[in-house]
């Protein structure tokens, strides 16, 4: 349910900011600063639902991995209370396997765990050294042109961001 109200929440975001970036390009001076700074908090909104979406998928993984976990752990206690005298090849064998998928699923729970940690911080990361840059960028773009910044420079700078700030993931991959 949450992963539709945020899918339909990042469309709209998307039309939004085309439709945005639309009105940017055809402004002339005026209203254009106006504009940049809602269509830049539209972005900056949109990365954060799409942070939101991710950690649901990593919590959905979690939470089937948490039942499965209960599942096996009530195999493994019903299993136990039964006389040790009592058991069988099959029994021994199902315990071995059951231990071994316990240990599996912690493994992939503390894995789960481990990325959602290196994704936020990652996400933290990439934001501040993107709005570090651009601001300066802005700013020097700004002094140079005595404080009349066209939207095609913003957008030129943006999109120059965006392609430094991907290539360095794309490679680790």
């Amino acid at each position: 349910m949450q992963m539709r109200d945020l899918d339909g929440q990042l469309g709209a975001l998307e039309q939004r900011g085309v439709e945005l970036e639309r009105s940017i390009r055809a402004c002339k001076m005026g209203k254009e600063e106006q504009m940049l700074t809602e269509w830049l908090g539209l972005i900056h909104e949109q990365h954060t639902l799409l942070c939101k979406s991710k950690e649901l998928v990593y919590r959905t993984k979690q939470l089937i991995l948490e039942d499965r976990q209960a599942d096996v752990e009530y195999e493994v206690r019903c299993l136990l209370n039964k006389p040790e005298k009592d058991w069988s090849q099959e029994d021994q064998g199902r315990e071995e396997q059951l231990m071994a998928e316990l240990v599996t699923i912690i493994e992939q729970r503390n894995q789960i765990i481990s990325s959602l940690d290196q994704d936020r911080e990652r996400d933290e990361d990439v934001e501040s050294t993107r709005n570090k840059g651009f601001q300066k960028e802005v700013l020097k773009e700004l002094k140079k042109s005595k404080g009349k910044l066209k939207a095609s420079k913003v957008f030129k700078m943006l999109n120059h961001k965006t392609e430094s700030s991907k290539e360095p993931l794309e490679k680790k991959s």
